[in-house]
Parts: structure tokens; C-alpha cells; sequence
């Protein structure tokens, strides 16, 4: 009986690593799409007073350091794929 109403020969640990796939694609093109709108709008910052300008790029390099652990993430993602799938082997 297929409770799950998957689609025959699927298991269900083949659709959990099919969708961890598709969620490490989706992450790395929004940080992909994240880094470039946000070059792009920074480059069109221009703050003449003093302390605004220390603040704005106290943001901006802070942005750019969560883009970089961003990336972080995806091997992470990758990681966890890698151990779910073995761990799954184990199993069977």
C-alpha cells in the first residue's frame, strides 16, 4: 500500500534527497541574485554627513559578511544530503 500516493519505484527517501536538491538550487540562486542587487544598490549609496557614512558602511560590510556564511550554508546542505543518504544505506 503507498500511503504517501508516490509515484511508483519512489521511496521516500528518494523524494526527502530530490528536495534537498531542489532547496540547495533555490538558496544558491537567491544568494546569487541577493549578492547582485545588493552590489548594485550600494554602489548608489552617497551619504555626505560623516556618521551616516560610517554607519552605512559598517552595514555594507557587514552584508558582505553574511553573504560569505551564506555560502556556508550550502555546503552545510550538502553535507547533510550526503550524511542522510548514507545513513539511509545503513538502514536497508
Amino acid at each position: 500500500m503507498n500511503s504517501l500516493n508516490l509515484p511508483k519505484g519512489q521511496s521516500s527517501g528518494q523524494l526527502a534527497v530530490l528536495g534537498a536538491v531542489i532547496g540547495f538550487v533555490v538558496i544558491a540562486i537567491t544568494l546569487i541574485i541577493g549578492v547582485r542587487v545588493f552590489s548594485d544598490v550600494e554602489g548608489t549609496i552617497n551619504i555626505v554627513d560623516t556618521t551616516a557614512n560610517t554607519t552605512a558602511t559598517n552595514v555594507i560590510n557587514q552584508t558582505y559578511s553574511a553573504f560569505e556564511l551564506a555560502a556556508v550554508i550550502l555546503v552545510v546542505i550538502v553535507a547533510a544530503v550526503i550524511l542522510g543518504v548514507l545513513v539511509r544505506f545503513g538502514q536497508l
